[in-house]
């Protein structure tokens, strides 16, 4: 069996559309592995032109005033008036990784400009103990499960 972990990030202010994230985790155990990402794959800050539309280049009237395009949350004096290009919304991006053992496995999403230097600051970590059932030993099936007694029954197969 396995087990299947979505993050997701929302990407704040302060990000330009050639920036990316990748993905570390510690493995289930451990410190996360700043040096080696979980996989090859970059994730872009701003999917799909989210979070980049400016003042008019998103179609009027498709969606409420101030409502961020990719998250449609209210987006209109939810961030520093000046901070940031006029428009610009709050991009999400999601990674999924598969486990197949237990532990207490740790994830962050590190960012990195277009040049591929790190942004300052840490990522916020992301702490996940997973926990996943046993297979039924080779040979045997399942018979039943009592929940209330914890009994359970395996045949042989």
């Amino acid at each position: 069996m396995a087990a299947v972990i979505t993050i997701q990030f929302v990407v704040p202010v302060g990000y330009y559309p050639t920036d990316y994230a990748q993905l570390h985790g510690n493995g289930g155990s451990g410190a996360i592995d700043w040096d080696t990402p979980l996989n090859n794959r970059s994730y872009d800050l701003f999917p799909g032109g989210a979070g980049i539309y400016g003042f008019g280049l998103a179609p009027f009237g498709h969606f409420r005033f101030g409502h961020g395009h990719s998250m449609l949350t209210a987006g209109f004096g939810h961030q520093p008036f000046g901070h940031h290009p006029f428009g610009h919304g709050t991009g999400v991006i999601e990674a999924q990784v598969k486990v197949n053992y237990c532990g207490d496995y740790k994830f962050a999403l590190a960012c990195y400009n277009g040049a591929g230097n790190i942004h300052e600051g840490s990522p916020q970590e992301l702490a996940v103990p997973i926990h996943i059932a046993p297979p039924v030993p080779t040979g045997l099936a399942k018979n039943s499960y009592d929940k209330e007694t914890g009994v359970l029954v395996l045949d042989a197969a």
